[in-house]
């Protein structure tokens, strides 16, 4: 009888066991769920604190420096930073770095990626340099002064010679350097660099470093140079193509630029003297293909272009003009592409 009535007590003992058992392992595995789940939560919100990849007030720099900045004496009406050409990089500084990627190079044997030139390598650390030359640049007190510092300095020379005919050579009290930021064009060794004066506002200028490693300043663009005034061009019509840097934009007044059929027409300003012409062309053309990217970049709204422009003969109309050139980017003359 004690042999009966032990095994019920035996197999209810058994249960238990198994029972407590699949609780201890159901319990273990919920923890283990929820440490799973707390350390993820822990990693996002770290991640979370570390804020965006860009710093935020590098971004307001960048935006500050696309308006409100004069060009050698009056207020820029140009869009990124004045010239039209690519967003400044951004800087080293500005950014955290990702992981690791492998090249192709690595992922494809016998892969070799070339390197591109995009802005002034280190250029944090040229500074002192970029300022000295901006200083010369701006407290010159000869022409021959000035062009040295100046991009394409024998070429432009000629050029200051005639325009200083009419203009001040000194416009302000330099007084500092204050931001650089590169420039991103593919190629070449650009950057843009703000100039504070003691008594006019800040001027923004292009600046390049050369193959031996010297920064000059480019003065075509600081003063938007063009081969001839503006007014007379108008009143003269000449039927030469004559080099401008004018700011360019779909017509306010479409009654009064009626293109053809086939044809685009842009409103073309000075951006310091009165008057207003319009230009046609066609833009299936190839050789306009760099001037409608330009366009559409800008939106079609106040871009700067440096084009090539005359009268298509004698005319009636003292404000249609024909597109002979499109010249570099912006205001910007590039040089040959360097890698």
């Amino acid at each position: 009888m004690t042999e009966n009535t032990d095994k019920p007590r035996l197999s209810r003992i058994k249960r238990r066991e198994e029972m407590l058992n699949s609780i201890a392992k159901l319990i273990g595995c919920t923890a283990l769920v929820v440490t799973v789940a707390v350390v993820f939560y822990v990693i996002v919100i770290q991640l979370d604190k570390q804020g965006p990849r860009v710093d935020p007030a590098y971004v307001d720099a960048v935006e500050s420096a696309s308006q409100d900045y004069r060009w050698a004496g009056t207020e820029s009406i140009a869009k990124d930073a004045g010239l039209g050409v690519s967003r400044p990089a951004l800087p080293k500084t500005a950014i955290r770095e990702p992981s690791a990627v492998p090249s192709l190079a690595t992922i494809l044997p016998g892969t070799q990626t070339v390197p591109i030139v995009t802005g002034i390598s280190n250029i944090e650390s040229k500074k002192p340099r970029i300022e000295e030359v901006v200083r010369q640049f701006f407290t010159a007190n000869s022409i021959a002064e000035k062009a040295a510092c100046s991009r394409d300095t024998q070429r432009v020379l000629p050029l200051m010679e005639v325009y200083y005919r009419k203009h001040q050579l000194i416009t302000g009290v330099w007084q500092k350097l204050g931001w650089v930021l590169n420039m991103d064009e593919p190629g070449q060794k650009l950057a843009y660099a703000q100039s504070l004066f003691e008594d006019v506002d800040p001027v923004c200028l292009i600046i390049e470093e050369t193959e031996l490693g010297e920064i000059r300043i480019d003065w075509e663009s600081s003063v938007r140079y063009s081969e001839l005034d503006w007014q007379e061009f108008i009143s003269t019509r000449p039927d030469q193509p004559t080099l401008f840097r004018v700011i360019a934009s779909k017509p306010i007044n479409a009654a009064e630029a009626l293109p053809e059929a086939g044809e685009e027409v842009i409103e073309l300003k000075h951006p310091a003297e009165q008057g207003t012409v319009y230009a046609y062309f066609n833009r299936d053309d190839p050789q306009f293909k760099t001037l409608v990217e330009q366009l559409k970049l800008g939106n079609w709204s106040n871009v700067p272009l440096t084009l090539r422009l005359c009268y298509p003969g004698p005319t009636s109309n003292a404000k249609a003009v024909r597109i002979a050139g499109v010249e570099g980017k912006g205001w910007l003359i590039l040089h040959k592409s360097r890698s």
